[in-house]
């Protein structure tokens, strides 16, 4: 539904800001623009302009700032760090919420939990619980904020063997609803909101202040395998993976990245390469070295692997290196992505095979990540597929913005055919909205809906679904 929205006066504005423990910018402010741009983390700020922007610094501040939004008729959004490729929490002459300092956390380490609140990184969960001797599937680059990433579901490390998607280990939370009161949900207080938070995505009917999660014990032993090959041998590594996933333990995370080869290795790619190639990673989670190698077998044992360009096995590696490495492959300034979860793998990469070579940029890379298959339990997240098959396009130039938004849905247009679905958080929401539908089931999409009416009535909080406000 359509708001109208409030005018609130240079007083009132500053009676707010007294009010709260953070800080208020208004378009007013003289750094406002420098502050909305640098909310946004995929390096294309959307024309979009909050009337207001609110650092929280506590659950407090954002009570606060929610009944200040609900008197004068503002749509409330909401950002955690801002990791989003399509920056969808921008909302247009409302008042934004900024978590991102709201990041303290506590660890209980004979509980096996961690309460963190929603402004915190990947990175700075990982450290804290790795002091402990525990570990979380967090995100795959250190600045990937906790909260937008468990509200989406979560594609975390190890995640296949840990919950499988991170979301699952959401034991409660701590809320702001659209009434301004602070409340906790879980699977016996608020279950219908619980039910929402994991995997609901944007547009939730609340806002999650802390999370109670639950954590595992730190592995005795992680080790990474990698293998590079030439992109032409890409349909060939592809099928011997698909015929030996289904022998392949949940403790070994597997990754095929198709990205630009190298400078020491273009020599080695012939003209079908594209100047391109498959880079294998395998990382096993495991007690000790022994078993590692035991769950990185069956890959490491394929013939195809045998004359692979690079072979690096039995790296030790750790919760650190992970992040880091995942940070590597993002190494242009704008951002934009698409992905489909499916189960036929082959033709996933025939699309890849045709789509990759025309990018626009060479920066630009797609990514297979084997998932096997799931028993979720009953959540807003509600889709699978063996595989994830996501594309990131980077480029440098806002100018370039058109032509690899156009070849990134190009290629996805083709995906669609094949999907069994998406996962929220890399959807292109840019410009498949009115398709975000592929995240959810039918029965889930229509339950957010029915949530979002019965918590949120008056549209106190932005939901970047609803045509009214685009």
């Amino acid at each position: 539904m359509n708001r109208p929205q409030g005018h609130p006066t240079a007083t009132e504005v500053e009676q707010f800001s007294r009010a709260l423990d953070g800080r208020v910018c208004s378009r007013l402010s003289a750094d406002y623009e420098a502050r909305r741009r640098a909310l946004v983390w995929n390096g294309r700020p959307p024309e979009c302009f909050p009337s207001l922007i609110v650092e929280a610094r506590s659950a407090a501040d954002v009570v606060v700032a929610v009944e200040f939004a609900r008197h004068h008729k503002l749509v409330v959004g909401v950002r955690g760090t801002g990791h989003s490729y399509s920056s969808i929490f921008m909302c247009d002459a409302g008042l934004l919420i900024d978590l991102s300092r709201m990041n303290t956390l506590t660890v209980d380490r004979s509980e096996h939990r961690i309460i963190v609140e929603a402004g915190a990184t990947s990175g700075e969960v990982a450290a804290a619980l790795e002091r402990e001797g525990l570990a979380f599937p967090v995100g795959h680059g250190a600045p990937v904020g906790i909260g937008g990433f468990l509200l989406g579901g979560g594609l975390g490390i190890n995640c296949a063997a840990w919950g499988g998607m991170s979301t699952f280990n959401i034991l409660a939370a701590d809320i702001v609803t659209a009434d301004g009161a602070e409340r906790h949900a879980s699977p016996t207080e608020n279950p219908d909101l619980f039910w929402a938070m994991r995997g609901g995505g944007p547009g939730l009917p609340f806002i999650v202040t802390r999370f109670h999660l639950h954590c595992y014990d730190q592995p005795g032993a992680i080790t990474s395998n990698t293998y590079l090959l030439r992109f032409a041998e890409l349909p060939h590594l592809a099928a011997a993976l698909d015929a030996i996933a289904p022998t392949l333990d949940r403790r070994l995370q597997v990754m095929l990245a198709v990205i630009s080869a190298p400078l020491e290795l273009a020599s080695h790619c012939a003209p079908e390469d594209h100047g391109r190639i498959a880079a294998l990673t395998a990382i096993a989670f495991a007690h000790d070295a022994v078993e590692a190698r035991t769950l990185q077998a069956p890959l490491a044992e394929l013939p195809i692997l045998s004359d692979c360009l690079v072979r690096v096995q039995d790296q030790a590696t750790t919760f650190a290196g992970i992040l880091g490495q995942g940070e590597t492959l993002l190494v242009s300034k704008r951002f934009r992505t698409d992905n489909v979860l499916c189960d036929q793998l082959d033709v996933a990469v025939d699309i890849i095979m045709r789509h990759l070579p025309t990018a626009p940029s060479p920066a630009s890379l797609s990514l297979i990540v084997w998932r096997g298959q799931h028993d979720h339990p009953d959540a807003a997240y509600s889709v699978s597929g063996r595989y994830f098959v996501s594309t990131y396009a980077q480029w440098g130039s806002a100018e370039d913005d058109p032509v690899n938004g156009a070849w990134l849905k190009r290629f996805y247009d083709e995906m669609a055919a094949i999907a069994t679905g998406a996962y929220v958080n890399e959807f292109d929401l840019e410009a498949r909205l009115d398709d975000v539908g592929r995240c959810y089931s039918t029965s889930a999409l229509e339950r957010l809906r029915t949530l979002r009416q019965r918590h949120d009535p008056d549209a106190i909080f932005y939901n970047p679904f609803a045509r009214s406000h685009h």
